[in-house]
């Protein structure tokens, strides 16, 4: 999920503001907005939705401190998004705005991006620490049957 969200923020609003002059700018950001529904909302909502399920079924050698923090990090960034980059898409999406109102709008998203980016590279961060401390366990366990059936 990172990685497209980092995308979007560092890569797709910037481009935009080469099209704010295009006389329809409005009706390309909801065409595109539509798009954007499958590859990144409900991918973070499915990855919030499945590391609440680690919470109860936690791998034995993962701090479930860990998975609780990593959970309310992803609340964190689907609460800014809902309560910052969603109007301020909403807005966009809007008809009417000079290349004047739409830059600043387009400032005001990049810079609430980043209040996803941090939390969003250290649950990516964490996610891999967790799946390496997992593997490794059970890479243990193999070579441990291994040795047994040897002797």
């Amino acid at each position: 999920m990172t990685g497209i969200g980092l995308f979007e923020g560092h890569v797709t609003y910037p481009s935009w503001y080469n099209l704010i002059a295009i006389d329809d700018f409005a009706a390309y950001h909801a065409d595109f907005g539509k798009r954007l529904i499958p590859w990144l909302p409900v991918p973070l909502l499915a990855a919030t939705a499945l590391n609440g399920l680690l919470i109860r079924w936690c791998p034995t050698r993962v701090p479930r401190g860990l998975v609780v923090a990593t959970f309310a990090a992803q609340l964190a960034i689907c609460g800014v998004t809902a309560a910052m980059a969603l109007p301020l898409q909403a807005q966009l999406d809007a008809p009417g705005h000079s290349p004047d109102e739409i830059a600043e709008l387009l400032d005001r998203l990049s810079r609430m991006s980043v209040l996803r980016d941090v939390p969003g590279i250290g649950v990516a961060a964490a996610f891999v620490w967790m799946l390496q401390r997992q593997l490794a366990a059970g890479s243990d366990r193999v070579e441990r049957n291994r040795t047994l059936r040897r002797r």
